[in-house]
């Protein structure tokens, strides 16, 4: 059994920052969710379900915890005792930022790139932040690029003048330089073709081997990429709210239990406990809403 990363239960996000009483507002609940430590883990689900603001919540990017003493959610170091991650939002900007660096990275879909950086630059300063020499962030980001096809690619060439896939491809690289925990992933390679998808994924499952207790969480709608590399895979369910009168509305929103969270047993077969699916069937339960 891995070692614990994140355990969450009795969590609800909402966007709305006077949220009190009015359960319409809530996008995602999590009854308990337990990521091991060292998985590749996919979330799936179809669009508009949660799977951006599990990522936020997990990344401590947005606060969206609704306040509720019942709410657990640890992040479990191997060096230090159980972080209390509702609580982090409350010890200012400095620990938070502290805390991310030391253990979170991340890989944007729309990139978000540095125009003003060149390529190299837009990689190696992610490293050069945790501390390392520039000479060894100049030498492993030539490495890192060759290896995403990327080797063409010269020390003073800018981002900007980058195509669209090379710019997905650079931030890439940039996400997986660095030192980490947790690499977050929001469709990190929607903008690429199937071959340099699979290339990218499997240079972080490299680095995740190489780096062991390392994990990856990745949004994505690719199932065929989740069930080709994840070793965990969440798939959100769509829930209807129930009416409270004839007049209100359905409003729906993302549930995460156990019978969400599908793990790998051996090469071919995936299991929540109760269902079990070999990979061709899987793929097929995952496309479904």
């Amino acid at each position: 059994m891995s070692e614990k990363l994140f355990e969450i239960e009795n969590l609800r996000c909402s966007y709305d920052k006077k949220y009190r009483e009015n359960e319409s507002r809530v996008v995602l609940e999590v009854r308990h969710l337990v990521i091991p430590r060292g998985h590749k883990v996919f979330i799936v689900g179809e669009s508009g379900i949660g799977k951006s603001t599990i990522l936020e919540t997990l990344g401590m990017m947005n606060n969206t915890i609704v306040p509720d003493e019942d709410v657990r959610f640890s992040f479990y170091d191997a060096e230090d005792p159980a972080w209390d991650l509702k609580e982090l939002w409350h010890q200012g900007d400095c620990r938070l930022s502290a805390f991310r660096l030391k253990h979170y990275s991340f890989i944007f879909q729309s990139t978000n790139l540095m125009k003003n950086f060149t390529a190299y630059e837009n990689v190696a300063y992610t490293r050069m932040l945790q501390g390392y020499s520039r000479f060894s962030c100049r030498q492993r980001t030539r490495q890192l690029l060759a290896d995403l096809g990327l080797e063409h690619v010269d020390e003073k060439r800018m981002a900007h003048e980058l195509s669209g896939g090379q710019q997905q491809r650079l931030a890439f690289a940039r996400a997986i330089l660095p030192d980490f925990t947790v690499l977050f992933g929001d469709e990190p390679t929607g903008n690429l073709d199937a071959e340099n998808a699979v290339r990218a994924m499997q240079i972080l499952h490299d680095k995740l081997n190489d780096h062991q207790g390392a994990t990856a969480i990745i949004v994505s709608h690719d199932m065929h990429l989740a069930v080709t590399f994840a070793d965990t895979i969440i798939k959100i369910r769509r829930c209807l709210r129930p009416r409270q009168d004839e007049t209100q509305e359905e409003v729906a929103y993302g549930l995460i239990d156990d019978s969400c969270v599908f793990t790998r047993r051996d090469d071919r077969l995936w299991t929540n406990g109760s269902e079990s699916f070999i990979d061709s069937d899987f793929e097929t339960f995952l496309r479904q809403k």
